[in-house]
């Protein structure tokens, strides 16, 4: 998740202006569209989330679907390597984007499963590990895209998403918090 933020925080106008030949003057608009989009999918993630709740669904369902669903939108990252419209583009880019704030209620799992008493650390350790694509993503994108190319880069993103995706149905297992015994 972070993987494709850190792709739009870092090369997404860069992408748009030397990739896809758009005027400098645009991409700044354009480059707004797709945190539009995320900003409707983080809000859209938690009502859909507490309404599967409220309508019986286990924790493990209500939290889990919001991640997976918008982790395989985000995958459509890779939709833009197969068309030329600035439009389809953009589009492709907004659904992904979309798609990334729609997962983003991942934290949330943080509070459902650590020991109360080490939800600070936890919490600390979850987005540790989870940014250090912030690092390492720009590089990688900048190694792929040497040439001009960024195909192979948003492929990457793409399969970083779904790997994601996968794991959240394949290895995160029932939400319930763990209990650890006091040590004497």
């Amino acid at each position: 998740m972070t993987s494709t933020l850190w792709f739009f925080l870092t090369w997404f106008p860069t992408y748009l202006v030397e990739y896809r030949g758009i005027d400098f003057g645009k991409t700044g608009f354009l480059s707004a569209l797709p945190f539009l989009a995320a900003f409707v999918g983080v809000l859209s993630s938690g009502f859909l989330s507490d309404f599967l709740v409220k309508k019986g669904f286990s924790d493990s369902v209500a939290r889990k679907a919001p991640v997976i669903t918008g982790l395989l939108l985000a995958t459509s990252i890779v939709g833009a390597n197969y068309v030329e419209s600035t439009n389809l583009v953009i589009m492709f880019m907004c659904i992904a984007f979309f798609g990334n704030g729609f997962a983003s209620i991942t934290w949330v799992f943080v509070s459902l499963l650590a020991p109360k008493r080490l939800i600070g650390i936890a919490g600390g350790v979850f987005n540790f590990i989870g940014n250090t694509s912030s690092i390492i993503i720009p590089i990688i994108i900048g190694f792929l895209a040497k040439g001009g190319n960024f195909a192979p880069a948003l492929t990457l993103i793409a399969c970083v998403t779904l790997i994601g995706a996968l794991s959240y149905i394949f290895l995160v297992g029932k939400i319930e918090r763990i209990e650890v015994k006091e040590a004497n």
